[in-house]
């Protein structure tokens, strides 16, 4: 059984029967046969109220499926539950749940007790039914908000009292609100040296797989780029003509804190990176990022490696927003020679960071490998603006 439960009212039930059985005895010793079966009628109203006590939601079942719900700030939602019920009827009972306050309920009635709210809502469902409830939320800031709470209270039928049933298991169903994102025009500088997979006719590279045309042999072109088909129709060699390729890829390096606390900018900063992050994933860009928040792992701070396409983006999202002020952090120059000595630079660096003349020496010898662009954290309000050094 997935429910913890906890009853009340009960005593006095037991008491109101106790009373019934004494005058049921009087009444049947003195021959008040009428009154015998008045008490008779209330003596079985009581019991089924006991066997109802001990039986509702013996087999009422709460369908924990996981299922992630991921928002931006003011966006709306809806959490959906589903109850399943093979045992008795439940009716008038009250739905409770609880979750993290960086969302809030919409259009229903709710408490805020301390980070949380609370969401009551009325709840009947009977014998061999499912029933889902739509609880719509809205984001309001950046985190992940679980569901901390929820628990059904159910009222005796026919005297004072409840049952309250808690569910015990980890609620699998979660909301995440992403940080937020300006529209931004990103500068990112192609290498027409590394190949790769953007499209670039003054590349030196070309795409194999990707043929476009063709055109008149030339000596020294190579044999298997000649198009047999075409050369039969036109009764001269022709050689494939390819798609040129270069290679663009981006590594965000942010520093977020000093010595071993986050800075007051952390926020704006987690949105700047956000928002190069959206315009590498509208531009089809494989990017990188790593924040010198400490992590558990084989890599000692927070890094998502290079990657492309909608499951990366989503990935680098739920990242940044699980981020806290909270998180410890780890020297931004440690950071830096992990990255120099474990990882390949791509094409472009994004590096921002305060105090950037402490960082000079090592970054000068990131220059001869990448195109390193630096950002200060005083620029950040112009990204709304497109702002670009």
């Amino acid at each position: 059984m997935n429910w913890n439960r906890h009853g009340s009212g009960m005593r006095n039930t037991k008491m109101y029967l106790d009373l019934l059985v004494f005058a049921f005895i009087i009444c049947f010793l003195f021959k008040q046969f009428i009154f015998v079966a008045v008490i008779s009628f209330l003596l079985l109203i009581g019991l089924i109220q006991i066997i109802y006590y001990r039986k509702v939601g013996k087999k009422f079942e709460f369908v924990n499926d996981k299922k992630r719900i991921r928002l931006m700030k003011d966006t709306s939602s809806d959490f959906i539950l589903t109850f399943q019920n093979k045992g008795l009827p439940i009716w008038n009972a009250v739905l409770t749940i609880s979750f993290q306050t960086n969302i809030e309920p919409e259009g229903i009635s709710n408490t805020t007790i301390g980070d949380f709210h609370e969401v009551k809502i009325p709840f009947s469902i009977g014998y061999k039914k499912s029933v889902s409830l739509n609880v719509p939320i809205k984001g309001v800031s950046r985190g992940l908000a679980k569901i901390k709470q929820l628990h059904v209270q159910i009222p005796h039928p026919l005297t004072d009292g409840s049952i309250l049933l808690e569910f015990k298991p980890y609620i699998l169903k979660d909301a995440i609100v992403f940080p937020n994102i300006y529209n931004i025009e990103g500068d990112f500088a192609p290498s027409k040296l590394k190949q790769g997979d953007l499209a670039l006719n003054s590349s030196l590279f070309d795409d194999p797989f990707f043929p476009v045309g063709t055109r008149e042999y030339e000596p020294g072109d190579q044999f298997n780029h000649i198009h047999w088909k075409a050369s039969a129709k036109t009764q001269q060699l022709q050689t494939k003509v390819f798609t040129h390729v270069a290679n663009v890829s981006v590594l965000f390096v942010v520093n977020v804190g000093e010595k071993y606390s986050v800075l007051s900018d952390f926020e704006d900063k987690l949105e700047w990176l956000a928002s190069y992050i959206d315009a590498c994933y509208k531009e089809d860009i494989p990017f990188s990022f790593a924040l010198n928040v400490r992590a558990s792992g084989k890599v000692p701070f927070v890094y998502l490696p290079l990657g492309s396409g909608d499951s990366h983006r989503i990935q680098a999202m739920e990242l940044l927003s699980i981020l806290s002020i909270a998180n410890s952090i780890i020297p931004f120059d440690k950071l830096l020679t992990y990255l120099d000595l474990h990882e390949e630079l791509p094409v472009a660096t994004f590096v921002m960071t305060h105090h950037l003349e402490t960082y000079t020496p090592l970054l000068h010898r990131w220059e001869q490998r990448t195109n390193v662009l630096y950002k200060s954290p005083a620029e950040i309000g112009g990204i709304s603006h497109g702002y670009n050094d």
